[in-house]
């Protein structure tokens, strides 16, 4: 059983990707939102049209990757949360 033969230096490693990963995908929607937000002003487009995540505009597939990406930043969080809490992070196997 791991959680049984999980140690702490394991789990803080393992606190230490969610982290990487955390900034990582915070960096990148700081990003998007900025690219999109430059892009929704140059256009002259109203921000509740334009962020319409069912608008069948051109930037309808980067605005929808802005809510995966902050859906990821609170699953991120929570880990780190529960980890704060004594839970064991439980990692995805990575796809690298």
């Amino acid at each position: 059983m791991e959680d049984a033969n999980m140690d702490e230096a394991e789990n803080d490693l393992r606190l230490i990707a969610v982290m990487r990963r955390y900034f990582a995908v915070r960096d990148e929607l700081a990003g998007l939102k900025s690219a999109l937000e430059d892009k929704r002003k140059a256009a002259g487009i109203a921000v509740g049209e334009f962020y319409h995540v069912r608008a069948d505009n051109q930037h309808a597939k980067d605005v929808s990757r802005t809510v995966a990406l902050r859906r990821e930043l609170e699953f991120l969080m929570s880990l780190a949360e529960g980890w704060s809490r004594g839970d064991i992070i439980h990692l995805a196997p990575s796809a690298e």
